[in-house]
């Protein structure tokens, strides 16, 4: 039997720039979630909180 992990992914897009998603890590093993994510080129923006951005255009206001 394999073991699962226990790291859970929340998917939001950012309040502020819609062109951006933000991660929110939860989990005992949040970390393995969290490396992933930066190897992927996420930013960091708070403990287990990562962002997303895609900056190709202007945003509309």
């Amino acid at each position: 039997m394999t073991s699962s992990i226990d790291a859970h992914v929340r998917l939001d897009t950012h309040p502020t720039h819609p062109s951006a998603v933000t991660a929110v890590l939860t989990g005992t093993q949040a970390h393995i979630a969290h490396l992933g994510l930066e190897a992927a080129n996420w930013t960091v923006i708070a403990d287990n909180t990562l962002v997303l951005a895609r900056i190709d255009h202007e945003e509309s206001q």
